[in-house]
C-alpha cells in the first residue's frame, strides 16, 4: 500500500514539474515574443513559422524566419534575410540574471539568403531608418555560423543584379556589442573568423563584369582563386556601343594571395592595410579600336589616380609573377591587327599608398620578355603627394629582333623594320607637362621601309631616302653605343604609357638621325 502511494506521489510530482516546465517554456516564448515586439525598430519587419525553446539546454530555435529592414542603411535601402533555421544554443541564464548581460554559446543560421537593395540617387523621400538601437544589456556570443548561405545585391529598382554570391560559409568567434558599440559604423566587435565565398559575379560598371571562383578570408590571409575581369561585349559590339576609344579587356588570374591585412572605418572612410599581395600567372589582353574618336578628357598621371582613390590604402609590397600582357590595335583598310606582347612578366611594387603620413615614394620594377625575343626592364618611381606630379623612369631593352615588331608597326605605322637592337638604355624624368631624358643604344643593320596605304608594297624611293638619315651604327663610341636626347611635351588626353612611348620615340629619332655623340 505504501509502495502504491509512493508511485502516485512520484507520478504526481513528475506531472507537476512537467507542467511547471512546459508552463515556464510557454512563459519564456511569450516573453521572447513580447521582447521582439518592444525592442525591434519599426522599420524592421519579421516573421517565423515556429519558435522552439529548451530551457534545460538554453536553446532557442526559429523555423522559416524572415527579416525585412527598410529605410536607409549605409548604402542599402532594403535588406531581406531568410533562413530555414535560426538556432541560438547555450543561452546563459546565470549571466543574464547575475551580470545583467545576454550571452549565448552559438548562433547558427542554416542556408540563409541575404538580399540587399541599394538606394536610388534621389533619397529625399526615403525614411531615415538608421535610428540608433538602445541596448540595455551587453550582448556576446562565442560563435556565429552561417551555413551554405546566398547573397544578392540589387540596384534601387530591384531589377539589376549588382552582386551575386552563390555560396557563403562563415564563422565568427567572440562576437560582442553594447550600448556604445551598437552605434558605431561596425556595430559589433569580434576576434577570429573564417569566411569563404564561392562563385561571385556582377557588373563592374557599364561595360565590364567580373567573376571570382572562390574567395576565402581569415584574420591573416585573403586568397582569391579564378578571378576574371572582362568586357561584357565582343569587340565589334563594344565599338558599336561607344563613340570614343575604350579598351576591350580580358583579364584572367588563377591566384591572388594577400598576407596580413587590416581593415578599419574612420568617419565612413575605409582604411585598408596589406602587408603583401602576390598575383600568380595573370593573363591580360587589351584591344583598342583606333577608328573611334579620341576622348579629349584629361587623363591624370598615376600619382593623382592613387591619391584620389575612394579608400585609404597602404600596401607594403605587390608582386606579379609569370604574367602575360598583350596589347592589340585594329588597323585601317581591314589590315591584320597589330599586337605587342610581354611574356613571363614580373612586377614588383613597394609602398603603394595614399596615406598622407607615408613619406616613401612608390617604386615599381618590371622585368619581362618582349615580343618573344627581347628582354625588357623598367624602374619607375613617383611620390603620390608631389603637387608637381614628378616621376623618374629608367629602362633597358636587349636582344630584340626588330622584325618581331612588324606585326604592330606594319598595320599601325605603315613601317617595316629589320635589324637587331643589342642593348638600349634610357632614363626619362618629368611631370604633368614636360619630360626630359637620354637614351643610348647599340644595334646592327637597322633599317626601315615605308609601306603604301594597303600595306602590301614598299615605297622604295621614300624608304631609301629615309634610310640615308639612319646611321648604321658604325659611328659609335668604343663600346658600340650611340646617344640621343629626350625632350617631349605630354598630351594630357593620353595615358602615362603613351607619354613614355612618345618620349622613347623622340629619343630614338635623335639617336638614329643625329650625331650619336653623348652630350
Amino acid at each position: 500500500m505504501n509502495f502504491k502511494r509512493i508511485i502516485k506521489w512520484a507520478l504526481g510530482i513528475i506531472i507537476l514539474f512537467s507542467g511547471l516546465y512546459f508552463l515556464a517554456e510557454w512563459q519564456m516564448k511569450k516573453a521572447i515574443v513580447d521582447f521582439l515586439e518592444r525592442k525591434v525598430p519599426n522599420h524592421i519587419q519579421y516573421s517565423y513559422d515556429q519558435v522552439n525553446i529548451s530551457l534545460i539546454k538554453g536553446d532557442l530555435e526559429f523555423r522559416n524566419a524572415d527579416v525585412n529592414s527598410t529605410g536607409r542603411q549605409t548604402s542599402s535601402c532594403e535588406i531581406r534575410i531568410h533562413s530555414d533555421e535560426i538556432l541560438v544554443k547555450g543561452f546563459s541564464y546565470w549571466r543574464f540574471f547575475s551580470k545583467d548581460e545576454i550571452h549565448a554559446r552559438k548562433i547558427e543560421l542554416d542556408e540563409p539568403s541575404l538580399n540587399f537593395r541599394t538606394c536610388s540617387k534621389d533619397t529625399t523621400n526615403i525614411s531615415k531608418a538608421n535610428k540608433p538601437i538602445n541596448l540595455l544589456k551587453p550582448i556576446s556570443v562565442n560563435e556565429i555560423v552561417f551555413k551554405k548561405g546566398k547573397v544578392e545585391i540589387l540596384d534601387s529598382s530591384g531589377e539589376q543584379n549588382l552582386l551575386k554570391i552563390e555560396t557563403i560559409d562563415f564563422s565568427m568567434k567572440d562576437v560582442g556589442t553594447d550600448s556604445i558599440q551598437i552605434k558605431e559604423y561596425i556595430p559589433f566587435k569580434f576576434q577570429d573568423y573564417d569566411l569563404t565565398f564561392s562563385n561571385i559575379s556582377g557588373p563592374a560598371g557599364e561595360f565590364e563584369e567580373f567573376f571570382i571562383g572562390e574567395y576565402s578570408m581569415d584574420n591573416q590571409t585573403i586568397e582569391i582563386l579564378d578571378f576574371r575581369f572582362n568586357t561584357k561585349y565582343s569587340r565589334k559590339e563594344l565599338s558599336e556601343k561607344i563613340r570614343y576609344e575604350r579598351d576591350h579587356l580580358k583579364l584572367e588570374v588563377p591566384s591572388i594571395l594577400i598576407q596580413r591585412h587590416d581593415l578599419d572605418v574612420v568617419n565612413e572612410v575605409l582604411y585598408l592595410n596589406f602587408d603583401s599581395i602576390t598575383v600568380q600567372k595573370p593573363m591580360f589582353d587589351l584591344y583598342r579600336d583606333k577608328t573611334l574618336l579620341d576622348n579629349q578628357i584629361k587623363r591624370p598621371l598615376y600619382a593623382e589616380l592613387i591619391r584620389e582613390l575612394p579608400v585609404k590604402l597602404q600596401i607594403k609590397t605587390i608582386a606579379i609573377e609569370e604574367g602575360y600582357l598583350a596589347y592589340e590595335e585594329n588597323a585601317p583598310n581591314n589590315a591584320r591587327p597589330g599586337i605587342l606582347t610581354f611574356e613571363d612578366l614580373g612586377v614588383h611594387v613597394l609602398n603603394f599608398s595614399n596615406m598622407q603620413n607615408s613619406e616613401e615614394v612608390v617604386a615599381i620594377k618590371i622585368d619581362s620578355k618582349f615580343m618573344g625575343s627581347g628582354m625588357f626592364k623598367l624602374d619607375w618611381k613617383f611620390n603620390v603627394f608631389d603637387p608637381k606630379e614628378e616621376f623618374i623612369v629608367s629602362g633597358e631593352l636587349s636582344n630584340l629582333k626588330t622584325s618581331s615588331l612588324n606585326d604592330f608597326l606594319v598595320p599601325n605605322a605603315r613601317l617595316r623594320a629589320q635589324g637587331t637592337i643589342d642593348q638600349m638604355y634610357f632614363t626619362m624624368s618629368g611631370g604633368d607637362f614636360v619630360a626630359q631624358g637620354d637614351i643610348k643604344m647599340n644595334y646592327e643593320d637597322f633599317k626601315i621601309q615605308l609601306l603604301n596605304k594597303e600595306r602590301d608594297h614598299v615605297k622604295k624611293i621614300i624608304s631609301f631616302l629615309g634610310n640615308l638619315f639612319i646611321n648604321d651604327g658604325s659611328k659609335a663610341d668604343k663600346d658600340g653605343f650611340r646617344y640621343g636626347n629626350i625632350e617631349v611635351e605630354r598630351n594630357q588626353n593620353k595615358s602615362f604609357f603613351n607619354y613614355l612611348w612618345v618620349g622613347l620615340e623622340d629619343g630614338l629619332i635623335d639617336l638614329i638621325t643625329g650625331s650619336g655623340k653623348k652630350k
